[in-house]
């Protein structure tokens, strides 16, 4: 009779092999591309920001802050006390900090931090306000990763998540490392956010954005329109 499978070593080889995509795909980037891909990222970036602007006098956490787009976005357009980006790739915390060399963000703190999204390496209460970007559905555990958010937040801090969601029955072999097969349904996502103790204030539909930047090029992401997501935002509240 054949064993089970192990779900810990399901998720370790999902990690794994997650990390690898991202580790070849951002071995490729520079601080210049980083910031033309923090231009391109900008009409779903900047109205999610400004929901909870300004951003002054606040020590903000990004949870898996890849190459910067969504925390150096956000220095821009009003930069905070501090910035913590954590990922898990090496080579993507390269390239962030050699952003975070130049200007405007040489005069500004922005530190890196390699650590899981499942086990994140901060202390409690932490953060005045939680972002995450296209980063929840690479979690093969999701609520570790929400009770995690909710462990790092000062209670009433801003949790700001945008991310694509599952519109179908999930199918077997849809690629995980490309924010599909690690999808969940929006009700699915407002269980492990109330689960955690965050509440969710606002919700924001950028599937039209979304699906208009992959069909000019401007977003690499072929997957999304394939599957059929839909791309939300979530503005939260730490309870």
């Amino acid at each position: 009779m054949d064993e089970p499978p192990c779900s810990v070593c399901s998720q370790k080889d999902v990690k794994g092999k997650t990390r690898a995509r991202y580790e070849a795909q951002w071995g490729q980037y520079d601080e210049r591309i980083a910031a033309e891909r923090r231009l391109k990222n900008s009409p779903v970036a900047d109205p999610l920001l400004r929901t909870i602007m300004p951003f002054a006098g606040k020590t903000m956490v990004d949870l898996g802050v890849g190459t910067g787009g969504f925390a150096f976005r956000a220095m821009e357009l009003s930069p905070p006390k501090e910035m913590i980006g954590v990922d898990f790739s090496s080579r993507a915390l390269q390239v962030s900090k050699a952003a975070a060399s130049v200007q405007p963000f040489a005069v500004m703190d922005f530190e890196g931090v390699l650590g899981d999204l499942e086990r994140l390496p901060l202390t409690d209460r932490c953060a005045d306000v939680v972002l995450s970007q296209a980063s929840f559905n690479l979690l093969p555990d999701k609520s570790a990763g929400m009770k995690e958010m909710a462990r790092i937040a000062k209670p009433g801090a801003k949790i700001l998540l945008s991310d694509a969601f599952r519109t179908r029955v999930k199918c077997e072999g849809e690629p995980w490392e490309a924010c599909v097969g690690g999808a969940v349904t929006v009700a699915e996502f407002s269980t492990l956010a109330l689960s955690a103790g965050i509440i969710i204030t606002q919700q924001i539909d950028f599937t039209r954005q979304v699906v208009q930047l992959v069909k000019s090029k401007k977003w690499d992401w072929p997957e999304f329109i394939e599957h059929r997501l839909d791309y939300r935002g979530f503005v939260m509240v730490r309870a």
